[in-house]
């Protein structure tokens, strides 16, 4: 199976407990079948698995130790609320970020990296044509995940990720509702592609920046 497929789910390894958080964070961030405040069921999804409610429960402390679910005492678990306010910082200091792992991308980036980034585009380009949300989402994120890595810096891409996961359950897995706005998403990725095939440090930093302030104006506008 090539990085470009979608995930898949099955719970085959030794280690049931992070294969029940593995499926479960599938579940709730990548197919987004629960809406933000949404209750959800640990018996049905320990049915829906084929696992005991231990590891589910397991997974669910992990998520919501992330800020993907909130557990109320005599309630239930809940997918977090959407809260603009949060939503809002949280894409600050995604900006940020990114826009710093832009720029040491910059220094570090190669020619196979430059093949690799341009086929992600290449698949995000083909989804568009095909109007295919999730091929759409899952080169965007493969995507976004290369540039990261190439910047070198472990903490920037755990502190990444953690945002990633915050932002999906608050706002669903696609944040873009509109193909006019994945149209333009598609030309910022490609300004930030040619700029790091320049190794053009400031402008990678600049767009990177640009394309999370573009895409924060759409999620708070929803």
């Amino acid at each position: 199976m090539s990085d470009l497929d979608s995930p898949a789910r099955p719970l085959r390894r030794t280690t049931l407990a992070e294969d029940a958080y593995g499926a479960l964070r599938d579940i709730l961030l990548v197919d987004g079948r629960f809406a933000p405040g949404e209750k959800i069921s640990v018996e049905e999804l320990s049915r829906e698995l084929g696992v005991s409610r231990s590891p589910i429960w397991t997974a669910v402390a992990r998520l919501e130790a992330e800020g993907v679910l909130r557990v109320v005492p005599r309630q239930g678990v809940f997918m977090v609320d959407f809260d603009a306010g949060k939503v809002a910082n949280l894409f600050q200091a995604r900006e940020a970020l990114e826009g710093m792992a832009a720029r040491l991308a910059a220094a570090n980036v190669e020619q196979a990296n430059m093949a690799e980034l341009n086929l992600y585009l290449a698949r995000q380009r083909e989804a568009l044509q095909h109007r295919d949300d999730r091929g759409y989402a899952h080169a965007t994120q493969l995507f976004h995940d290369r540039i990261i890595a190439l910047s070198g810096n472990p903490t920037i891409e755990k502190m990444v990720a953690a945002l990633y996961s915050q932002m999906q359950a608050m706002c669903g897995p696609v944040v873009a509702t509109s193909w006019p706005e994945r149209s333009i998403y598609w030309n910022d990725h490609s300004a930030l592609v040619a700029a790091l095939s320049h190794r053009d440090a400031d402008e990678a930093e600049s767009q990177a920046r640009r394309h999370v302030r573009r895409v924060a104006e759409a999620a708070l506008r929803r």
